[in-house]
């Protein structure tokens, strides 16, 4: 996770500039298939600045715990949220978190090609979910967008997207999957705890 850290430490900056412009009308959907409702436990990785925080937030959500690997991604992301007592920011690797049971809901937006050991990630997902707590893998643009816009990105940063039900059997030893969209502007896959 060292280059991705790194690949969004120097980005920090620009990202700041960029996300001002990048909401998308899928954002709400991604949060529902999650589960994101009234009083819920939120983690949301590779979450960057935060775009997603203002809908957890009118969804109603307790808490959100916002995780980056990225340090200089979570400064700006704490100060960005840092009246909302309900947000807090963390520098971390996901796939390392020790927090079994902690959360209802897990959302990845825009960030699952970052994540380089995505079999020790979907098993750390699975412990960190409260029983019958859901997950989502999404992305406001489909896996063909993505993919080109990542062939850019330097080695060891990011991994290609497969089709969305190809990428979902990683998750089905340990989730029941439930939805599985892969179009030209959404990409997603969720499902519940087993």
């Amino acid at each position: 996770m060292d280059n991705v850290a790194e690949y969004f430490d120097r980005k920090a900056q620009t990202w700041c500039e960029m996300e001002r412009n990048t909401t998308s009308p899928v954002q709400p959907a991604v949060a529902l298939m999650a589960g994101v409702g009234q009083g819920a436990r939120v983690l949301d990785v590779g979450s960057g600045l935060g775009v997603m925080v203002p809908i957890y937030l009118q969804l109603g959500a307790g808490s959100i715990l916002c995780v980056d690997v990225s340090e200089e991604m979570t400064a700006r992301a704490s100060e960005r949220w840092a009246e909302r007592p309900q947000v807090k920011c963390l520098a971390a690797d996901a796939s390392a978190l020790d927090m079994p049971g902690q959360f209802d809901a897990v959302v990845v937006y825009n960030a699952y090609p970052h994540i380089m050991d995505r079999e020790a990630f979907v098993r750390n997902m699975h412990s960190l979910l409260a029983d019958g707590g859901r997950f989502v893998v999404a992305h406001g643009a489909g896996k063909d967008v993505i993919n080109s816009h990542h062939d850019a990105v330097a080695a060891g940063v990011s991994l290609g997207l497969k089709e969305a039900s190809e990428e979902a059997q990683a998750w089905e030893g340990l989730f029941d999957i439930d939805a599985v969209v892969d179009t030209p502007a959404f990409f997603s896959f969720a499902g519940s705890k087993k």
